[in-house]
């Protein structure tokens, strides 16, 4: 097997080719503030929140190729062909290939890849390809939340180095991003729904062939997002459901405004009847169990946690291939073995579209520790998820890469990752996070409320077997 820290872009190289220079260390706050009006109309001047910027500050315009086209307002109606009851057809299922990228096309395309899909493209030159579809920019929310987010740019702010996000409220605390704190808070709170369950699967899958199942239950509710302060901002909650000998095991993590005067605080339980404890040790580098050990702790959702640890950099807004309307991962009609092939999914249900994303660099502040000390995050500007991540060790080597395959969920209206795909380059594994094929939807209207996501709660579940 070759060395895979050997070969793939080292992240000095892969920064540089982002700046569009030979090398470099980190962009500038100048560059940063220059990146945020690429794109605009020729005639306007600084661009405007809800005019050439759209409630959440991407670009309303398309680019000048048309490769991206103009922001309407995203996917707010009904499919073709929807009945009530059933499952949301793909809206875009009559979409064919625009063309494919392959290991031999890398040169010609460089300029709109990720390092990590480089270095899956270089360690699976035979299989892996990037199927490129016309973009659809199908992200929406609905409307008082943009009213909520054009509100908090005027009046949202950092204190404490970043770690207290202040006067913001329901909407994205920073449409218009001064920086990659602030870019990274967008992520945190961005609008996915005031409430969710889902049942899905997690695989491990092995550069043998070999795959482990993990069926979750996982709660979210967002407090903040329905404008209740009272509560903390963010909470979830996942339960094990098989493997029978794992089945119970949960966890619970409450998120926090302000880790200085209330720190996120975490509880888990072992099985359905086991004491519930706390878990102050699920953060930052602590391996996920649920994952194989492939993703960190603050890897859930691409990216979650405290800020504290890294010094985050807004880097440029650029024009990328991003994995997009991903409906074609959750067809019910297909398997975890059409799905996952050895070294990395099967390109031909993924799907790619060119959009611009916001970069942001992180890099492990002096006097802490992480396994993964740098980061690279791909930000889509008309969602604030992240798409894309890299995490380098201390050499900046690519150990691991991770993308997140969202789909527009209409009835919201909101735009969710369906499936996380997050790969271990050091050993050929990877693992897919989120995958529902022939399971129950996402269900939004969910019956959840901030009592649920307690010590107590999981006590008094467990006492129910």
């Amino acid at each position: 097997m070759n060395d895979p820290t050997t070969r793939h872009p080292s992240r000095r190289e892969a920064l540089g080719f982002l700046l569009g220079t030979a090398a470099a260390t980190a962009a500038s706050p100048l560059r940063a503030q220059t990146a945020t009006v690429q794109n605009p109309p020729a005639d306007v001047g600084v661009p405007r929140l809800g005019e050439e910027l759209t409630p959440f500050g991407a670009v309303r315009a398309g680019n000048r190729t048309r490769a991206i086209p103009a922001w309407t307002g995203g996917l707010t109606q009904a499919p073709r062909g929807y009945v009530p009851g059933r499952p949301s057809p793909d809206p875009f299922i009559e979409d064919v290939r625009w063309f494919t990228v392959g290991a031999a096309d890398v040169e010609r395309y460089k300029v709109r890849l990720t390092a990590g899909q480089l270095a899956l493209l270089e360690k699976f030159p035979e299989s892996f390809e990037l199927a490129l579809f016309l973009s659809r920019r199908s992200a929406a929310a609905p409307q008082r939340i943009y009213d909520a987010s054009m509100a908090n740019a005027d009046r949202a702010s950092l204190g404490a180095n970043g770690l207290v996000l202040r006067d913001a409220a329901v909407g994205v605390p920073f449409p218009i991003p001064a920086n990659g704190v602030q870019a990274m808070w967008n992520h945190k709170l961005r609008w996915r729904g005031e409430r969710v369950t889902r049942t899905s699967l997690t695989m491990v899958q092995s550069a043998d062939g070999a795959r482990t199942q993990t069926r979750l239950r996982e709660d979210f509710l967002s407090p903040y997002a329905a404008g209740d302060a009272t509560a903390p901002p963010l909470l979830y909650r996942r339960t094990v459901l098989e493997p029978k000998e794992q089945a119970g095991n949960s966890l619970i993590v409450q998120s926090t405004l302000d880790p200085i005067a209330a720190r996120t605080r975490a509880w888990a339980r072992e099985g359905e009847r086991g004491r519930v404890v706390r878990a102050p040790d699920f953060a930052y580098d602590t391996p996920d169990p649920v994952t194989g050990g492939i993703c960190t702790a603050d890897m859930l959702d691409m990216f979650s946690g405290a800020l504290d640890r890294f010094d985050f950099t807004l880097v440029t807004r650029r024009e990328m291939y991003m994995p997009y309307n991903a409906q074609r991962l959750t067809n019910p009609g297909l398997t975890a073995r059409d799905i996952l092939w050895p070294g990395h999914p099967n390109p031909q249900f993924l799907r790619y579209e060119m959009h611009r994303v916001w970069v942001v660099d992180a890099r492990l502040k002096p006097n802490f520790q992480h396994s993964l000390p740098d980061r690279t995050y791909y930000l889509d500007e008309d969602s604030w998820q992240i798409l894309a991540s890299e995490h380098y060790n201390g050499k900046g080597e690519l150990l691991r890469y991770a993308e997140a395959h969202p789909i527009p969920h209409w009835q919201v209206p909101a735009l969710v990752p369906t499936v996380e795909f997050a790969f271990d380059l050091t050993a050929d594994r990877y693992v897919a996070r989120g995958m529902d094929n022939g399971l129950p939807p996402p269900q939004f209207d969910a019956p959840l409320k901030p009592d649920d996501f307690t010590e107590e709660a999981l006590v008094r579940r467990g006492r129910r077997g």
